[in-house]
């Protein structure tokens, strides 16, 4: 019962509300845990694996919509259509409320004892920027400023904050903890023990928070460069960055999960790798594809048990597609026919031909019934405990990397190129580039990613020095000064992978990966192209503050706040993305 009241604390008006509600909201005197209990409960609720929703809904159409995956035979038709999922919810009601309780206890506090507090107070802070961004993100004007008083102000109608608003406050908000966490204090909580993440170092938290700055400026690129740089420089200027996967901003709770296994992530329908970035990956040996996908059925002994190999398939190349891509440790060479995506075209003349394709996933079949379209590893994606084709449950924890050294590197790189900051950007790339193999490497083997393919088990095969070594120095991959941005964005892209949702908005704000691309190409989804949300309308708030939300809608430019149409969504944009290139086009 406890548990439930802690969690209607404040912003009753975002998820419907009654008078028993509105009382719960705004009665004073309902208990709640200490602070720095607090402050751990929302750690453990903003990781992406607490919140089905994030991968239910969310995360598995950005994952299409981005041509990570690829959804049914060849994207159905239903592809664009939204199911907003449960961020919003999540900020409001598990987030924001109980940080501003955890702040409202300290401020009753005598002077001394809130000095005491300060630092976790400062860390608190910079959870709530991290994630208000996220919100803001996709649904453009929020309650902010006035949001999160209804059980100390009675505050049930808060304002909707300007997208513009929301990202300077977040903005003031850094700003601030970094202060907060910089000033001398002779005594100080150490709320280690109570911190998932950096256990209470401070530099860490710094650093973190000046992460979090990197990210919003690439919000106001095209909206207000002169600011984004701003942001930039004093970052860079402070110096407190990311300087190893030691300082990421990540959540290891030992055993925990991400979702439902099966459909509990296809809702929409199977989901297969994409062809595109397979391709990609195949062409330039990338480790990280056996992290992020299924090798296919097609070992030697499927290829023995046709009666004639001319009538495999020509989508399992044998003859042409048969680079060795690795070796497994029982000395198995994996070549490249082993991973086959799908087509994002629907249109693709390939699709239409009687077993061309097969749609069938037997992890325990050998020969012609064997699977042939790459699947995305679903230990990684979806939980640690899959049990593939009846192996005993593996073990492993889930570990969830919410913003990475690689992001901040790839950024760094970014700007550079982009003349906003000085530096080598070729440096920055290869931090970059190879903090992504390193971490995906360590998500590999902390969820332990053993699998079963043709009755065969695979067990997971960590990404060695040698392989990380061709890769940074791969000729094709390098910083040259042809297409040096589109590299920076494709690994920027490649390691989003796990955060479908930023790589979403990388496409949105860069234009890539870009249609015809000789590196990564984005392939139409059909002929003429389909139109992808790029914001998700946000939730009615209910009777208290209705007027105000369908306001904010209106000052935003939307026909109809509750308009999920695909091409509304795509056309009518929220602030920061208004000036943001087509998808596809390349132009940013």
């Amino acid at each position: 019962m406890k548990k439930i009241i802690y969690i209607l604390i404040g912003l009753v008006v975002f998820t419907g509300c009654d008078d028993d509600f509105a009382e719960i909201n705004s009665n004073p005197n309902i208990g709640v845990p200490p602070p720095e209990t607090l402050f751990t409960y929302v750690q453990k609720e903003m990781v992406t694996y607490k919140n089905e929703g994030e991968w239910y809904h969310e995360n598995h159409q950005k994952m299409t919509w981005a041509q990570y995956l690829v959804q049914g035979k060849a994207n159905d038709s239903d592809i664009n259509t939204i199911l907003p999922g449960n961020k919003y919810n999540t900020f409001y009601v598990k987030i924001m409320n109980h940080l501003t309780e955890m702040r409202l206890q300290i401020s009753e506090l005598s002077d001394e004892e809130q000095k005491f507090y300060q630092k976790m107070v400062a860390a608190s802070d910079v959870l709530q920027a991290f994630f208000a961004l996220r919100v803001t993100d996709q649904f453009g004007d929020i309650p902010y400023s006035e949001a999160a008083m209804g059980r100390k102000e009675g505050k049930l109608d808060p304002n909707y904050d300007k997208q513009e608003a929301v990202l300077m406050q977040i903005l003031g908000e850094l700003n601030s903890a970094i202060q907060k966490m910089d000033e001398n204090i002779a005594s100080n909580y150490d709320f280690s023990s109570n911190d998932i993440v950096y256990q209470g170092d401070i530099t860490k938290w710094i650093k973190c928070a000046n992460a979090v700055k990197l990210r919003l400026a690439t919000r106001l690129l095209s909206q207000n460069e002169a600011k984004a740089q701003e942001i930039i420089t004093s970052v860079v200027s402070d110096g407190r960055l990311f300087e190893s996967n030691d300082d990421q901003f990540t959540f290891d709770l030992g055993g925990t999960y991400r979702g439902s296994p099966g459909a509990g992530f296809e809702w929409k329908g199977v989901m297969w790798s994409a062809e595109p970035i397979i391709e990609f990956m195949k062409s330039t040996t990338d480790p990280r594809l056996r992290i992020f996908y299924e090798p296919n059925g097609y070992t030697q002994e499927t290829i023995d048990e046709f009666a004639d190999p001319s009538t495999i398939s020509p989508a399992v190349d044998i003859n042409n597609d048969n680079d060795v891509l690795y070796t497994t440790a029982d000395g198995e060479e994996i070549l490249g026919y082993r991973f086959i995506g799908l087509p994002a075209y629907r249109n693709d003349a390939n699709i239409g031909i009687p077993d061309y394709y097969s749609f069938v996933d037997q992890p325990n079949a050998i020969g012609p019934a064997a699977t042939m379209l790459s699947k995305y590893n679903r230990r990684l994606i979806q939980e640690c405990n899959f049990q593939y084709g009846g192996l005993p449950q593996p073990e492993g924890n889930y570990v969830d990397v919410m913003l990475s050294y690689s992001e901040v590197c790839l950024m760094m790189s970014e700007f550079i190129l982009k003349g906003y900051i000085s530096g080598d950007a070729a440096d920055w790339y290869r931090k970059g580039t190879e903090s992504s193999l390193r971490t995906y490497n360590m998500l590999g083997e902390k969820q332990d990613l053993i699998m079963r393919v043709a009755n065969k088990e695979y067990p997971y095969l960590p990404i060695s020095e040698e392989e990380i070594s061709n890769y940074l120095t791969n000729p094709s991959l390098q910083l040259n000064g042809t297409n040096d941005l589109e590299k920076v964005f494709i690994q920027q892209f490649l390691n989003f992978y796990r955060l479908p949702e930023e790589g979403w908005i990388l496409s949105m704000r860069t234009g890539y990966p870009k249609y015809g691309s000789s590196l990564l190409a984005r392939s139409a989804t059909d002929d003429p192209e389909i139109p992808f949300p790029r914001r998700i309308p946000s939730p009615e708030p209910g009777d208290l503050n209705v007027a105000k939300w369908l306001q904010a809608n209106t000052d935003q430019g939307f026909t109809s706040p509750r308009d999920e149409t695909p091409s509304v969504l795509n056309s009518q944009r929220l602030w920061w993305d208004k000036n943001n290139p087509t998808i596809g086009s390349g132009g940013n």
